[in-house]
């Protein structure tokens, strides 16, 4: 399977996410290649599953092969109108590929959103076809994820290894619905 991740240029956050989502892929057992922004040559057919940093706008063949687009978004960036283009690439994704499913996740600070950032979000998500809010990942000062999933998470869960916030494997498990994990 090939999941694209794609935010606003300039997003490091993509990165990191996409990481973190191959990482517990391969933890699930599958064989993952995780693809840079500017790859090198590589044989898809040697994976199970490709998970593709897609954030550069010359990534948009990546997101019209995915079988899941994950689209990261700040609520600032949409609060303030700045997501006309990044609201395009995704259109144009989606009519190049009209079987992918569009997963939006919010990364924001510890704050709660406000009802103008939760309203301006859910406009942004309304204008994608088929797209749906998957998550909210929080982000505190030093980029560590927490969320409400932290505080449902089992005991035994929290005291375990574990390689990524709780938050993050709950969008794995979005974005691997129905696949092996």
């Amino acid at each position: 399977m090939i999941v694209a991740l794609t935010g606003m240029d300039g997003n490091a956050t993509v990165s990191d996410l996409a990481e973190d989502l191959a990482m517990l892929r391969v933890a699930a057992g599958s064989r993952v290649l995780l693809v840079s922004p500017n790859p090198g040559a590589y044989d898809p057919q040697l994976y199970d599953d490709l998970v593709i940093d897609a954030s550069h706008r010359d990534a948009d063949a990546a997101l019209a092969r995915a079988a899941v687009i994950v689209a990261l978004v700040r609520p600032a960036e949409i609060e303030q109108g700045r997501h006309a283009d990044f609201l395009s690439r995704l259109r144009r994704a989606q009519e190049l590929n009209p079987c992918a499913r569009v997963l939006v996740t919010v990364a924001h600070g510890s704050k709660p959103l406000t009802p103008h950032q939760t309203g301006c979000l859910l406009v942004f998500v309304a204008q994608i076809p088929g797209a749906r809010l998957a998550d909210t990942l929080e982000l505190d000062q030093r980029g560590t994820y927490h969320s409400h999933h932290s505080e449902l998470e089992l005991d035994c869960r929290k005291t375990a290894y574990v390689l990524c916030a709780p938050e993050v494997r709950h969008l794995y498990s979005e974005v691997f619905r129905g696949q092996r994990t």
